[in-house]
């Protein structure tokens, strides 16, 4: 082999080389969307202030309104018990107390459970009317601050490995849909098992008898027709 030719080859190899994929070095972590576009979960209070007149024995038609859509988040996001915390000092104190159980009963009304509620009271000594506040424990998801492309050089990568700014929407995006963000910091508890179906499957099943329940005429002809 000539020498020209040697150092033909020899350039060649290095220059496929170098426009190879560069790999990491063995037991490197390889950052993944979710480590470089992090979605940060804070924790934050919900509150929402009923006013109360000194003669007032229950809620008007707007504040019973505010009230609904604030138990309805609870019953989505809300996490340990919905506070009712109730003016101490105030001139209105009376009649803060008497609407407090008018609360309470549409809170039961829309769902909420009556262990879920929790009592409390907050100093509004010298205030003439001080409003009964609701509060519960919400989490919320803060979305990445994604790079602009234009400020990224795409064409230029030599080791061809993601951009900079690559995966960021999808994070942002999936901050943003999240019915609970709490949902990311671990999985949600299991409801409670139904005891009493399962002791009436244990008893058929131990007398020998069918465990199922029965169908009727129709929603055996419905099957029937959707397997045709």
């Amino acid at each position: 082999m000539s020498a020209r030719l040697s150092i033909t080859l020899t350039l060649a190899a290095t220059i496929v080389s170098a426009c190879a994929t560069q790999t990491a070095p063995e037991g490197a972590h390889t950052p993944t969307t979710a480590d470089m576009h992090r979605i940060a979960v804070t924790e934050t209070a919900a509150r929402l202030e009923l006013p109360v007149g000194a003669d007032d024995t229950t809620l008007n038609v707007d504040d019973e309104m505010a009230l609904k859509s604030f138990a309805s988040r609870y019953l989505q996001q809300g996490h340990g018990a919905m506070v009712v915390s109730l003016p101490a000092g105030a001139a209105n104190v009376d009649a803060a107390g008497r609407v407090s159980g008018h609360v309470r009963m549409r809170l039961s009304e829309v769902g909420v459970p009556y262990s879920a509620i929790a009592d409390a009271s907050y100093d509004a000594s010298a205030r003439a009317e001080a409003p009964i506040v609701l509060s519960f424990l919400v989490y919320r998801a803060e979305a990445p601050t994604c790079e602009p492309l234009w400020s990224q050089d795409l064409a230029h990568n030599p080791s061809n490995q993601a951009w900079r700014s690559f995966g960021c929407s999808m994070q942002a995006n999936l901050a943003a849909m999240l019915a609970d963000p709490a949902d990311l910091l671990g999985p949600r508890e299991e409801d409670p098992r139904d005891a009493a179906r399962r002791a009436n499957v244990l008893e058929a099943y131990r007398k020998g008898t069918k465990t199922h329940a029965d169908r009727s005429d129709e929603e055996r002809v419905q099957v029937s027709k959707a397997v045709q």
